[in-house]
């Protein structure tokens, strides 16, 4: 393949034109052999068209081609995730932060791999240096959310609601946020609380299912039993 078909490869990439990109890719692979670069951002493509397996391969072969970038190790560890293979993603993780040992997304995707396996109280360790490595931003309102919900399995709801309060302070819009933080409220007996939550949750989202699901509970246990109908109707419309 031409430098120029190549570089039009790596346009398409950067459009989000993923299918394209692999298909430019593609062509060359059969007429010329493939760096890091090609493998790592291949490896991205198929994360992103949710071919995992494929993905995984693509990284594997990136990272053995650069085994000391701490990005592709920290992707693959991703894409482990969505395999469901998470003691490899936090093995590929360790790996990645042993490169770069301040990376608050890499600090995250570990702790959803730990959180994924039971692992709660390292899954709140991972998401805490998360928070150090980068408190705002979307890492630092994604950190404090995961850990809320790590917390909330651990049954220490009055630290997951506070965490979910960090998030809320980053980005008040942010919805999984705003339904967490009513779960937890819900747990400790406040529903009223709770009912607000969720309903900022739908103001933002009209058509997030769960949160109108966790509404009508919420009202059931008030024995506000018309908006609880209203409320599981909804969540039912919308596929719960």
């Amino acid at each position: 393949m031409s430098e120029y078909e190549n570089n039009d490869a790596e346009n398409l990439f950067a459009l989000g034109k993923f299918e394209e990109a692999l298909s430019a890719w593609e062509r060359e692979e059969k007429v010329s052999l493939h760096g890091f670069l090609q493998c790592y951002q291949k490896g991205i493509a198929l994360l992103k068209l949710e071919r995992f397996e494929e993905a995984a391969s693509a990284l594997e072969a990136a990272m053995e081609l650069d085994p000391g970038n701490a990005d592709a190790r920290r992707t693959y560890a991703w894409v482990c995730c969505h395999l469901d293979r998470n003691t490899e993603a936090v093995a590929s993780c360790d790996k990645s932060l042993a490169i770069d040992p301040g990376n608050a997304r890499t600090w995250i995707v570990r702790g959803f791999a730990l959180h994924h396996l039971g692992q709660y109280e390292k899954a709140v360790e991972s998401y805490a240096r998360a928070i150090e490595c980068n408190p705002l931003g979307a890492e630092g309102r994604r950190a404090w959310n995961n850990r809320g919900a790590a917390l909330d399995n651990l049954g220490r709801h009055d630290e997951a609601i506070d965490s979910y309060d960090e998030a809320l302070l980053i980005d008040p819009f942010d919805i999984y946020a705003w339904n967490n933080k009513g779960v937890a409220l819900g747990i400790l007996g406040q529903h009223e609380e709770a009912i607000v939550c969720f309903s900022k949750a739908i103001q933002i989202e009209p058509e997030y299912a769960t949160a109108w699901k966790n509404l009508a509970v919420a009202c059931q246990s008030l024995h506000r039993l018309d908006e609880a109908e209203e409320a599981f109707r909804r969540a039912g419309e919308l596929g719960l």
